[in-house]
């Protein structure tokens, strides 16, 4: 290779795109329950594209195809797995929320089917669900006190935190006593306050 070649990284991500077979009842699910925001839509045409209101991450087009083409968004893992759907299937998208319970009762008062009921741990809750073609979902709350400090630093410094700063914060919180932890805590308060 030369060099050109090995400077040629990816290096994000523009879209997703999701097979739906009634394209407005989708639009109505991912806007309307899930909170995502239309960014235009071409309902002859068969295609919407949708993006978290914060403009996170990459936007979704979802695109109106017949119901025999549309490959759910799921698989079978051939290893034992912890986040897994009674038939045994895995989900391929997961999506961050800031209130799990929350959104899991919209998600219920929609009528969409739920497959596991909120759980949570000390870093995290989740729970899993099926939009309205099946593509499986799990919905995520971050917790803990990695999640903790690691939202206070991105507020302190205005920006999110670089892999590099993500990874170093993960190995300190993972290692640290409960003290250590406080420490930490306390350290982060003291730079937000100056």
């Amino acid at each position: 290779m030369n060099k050109e070649q090995n400077n040629a990284d990816a290096i994000g991500y523009c879209s997703m795109r999701f097979p739906v077979t009634n394209l407005k009842k989708s639009v109505d699910f991912y806007c309307t329950v899930l909170g995502y925001e239309l960014v235009s839509t071409d309902y002859s045409f068969g295609e919407a594209h949708i993006a978290l209101k914060n403009r996170n991450g990459p936007g979704i087009f979802l695109m109106e195809t017949k119901p025999e083409d549309v490959t759910q968004l799921k698989f079978v893992f051939p290893h034992s797995f912890f986040i897994t759907s009674s038939t045994g299937h895995v989900t391929m998208v997961e999506i961050l929320t800031n209130d799990l319970l929350a959104l899991h009762e919209r998600i219920k008062q929609a009528g969409t089917p739920i497959d596991k009921e909120p759980i949570f741990t000390n870093d995290f809750g989740y729970f899993t669900f099926y939009d309205p073609d099946g593509h499986y979902i799990r919905a995520v709350e971050e917790r803990g006190v990695y999640f903790d400090l690691k939202q206070r630093m991105s507020s302190t410094l205005k920006r999110d935190l670089t892999e590099h700063e993500n990874q170093l914060l993960w190995g300190l919180c993972e290692k640290a006593s409960v003290e250590q932890q406080k420490f930490l805590s306390s350290i982060i308060s003291e730079i937000q306050g100056s």
